[in-house]
């Protein structure tokens, strides 16, 4: 018996698969290697498409000004699902893991920029700020 997800081989008796922790019930285990081996090849190519996915939105993101944040959705939703659906899947590990860590660098940028705008805006006012 074999997973549905990752295509690990599982045992009767187990109740989640040691590789992706996914509860094994009968919906959930596939009885024979040549379909595992199917939905492998299958997965395999899915992922790639929502890394090209990906890939395409962060070079919209840079390149097409007007649909920026447009570009910006659709590949924060690509490698979203593309972690979720292929939580096995090194290289989409890697891009979540850094588009991660660029959102949350953005996100400290405003806030560093909107205090020190404050504090010009108060300085310049007569005010000190500390």
């Amino acid at each position: 018996m074999y997973c549905k997800r990752c295509g690990n081989k599982v045992e009767e008796i187990w109740k989640y698969c040691p590789k992706c922790k996914l509860p094994l019930i009968k919906k959930n285990i596939e009885f024979s290697k040549e379909n595992m081996i199917k939905k492998q090849k299958q997965d395999k190519r899915d992922s790639i498409i929502c890394i090209v996915i990906f890939l395409l939105g962060i070079f919209g993101i840079f390149f097409l000004n007007n649909y920026s944040i447009i570009c910006f959705s659709i590949s924060l939703i690509s490698i979203v699902t593309g972690f979720i659906k292929y939580p096995n899947n090194i290289f989409i590990k890697i891009l979540f893991l850094i588009f991660l860590i660029c959102v949350i660098l953005f996100g400290i940028i405003i806030i560093i920029l909107f205090f020190t705008i404050v504090n010009f805006i108060l300085t310049c006012n007569g005010f000190s700020a500390g």
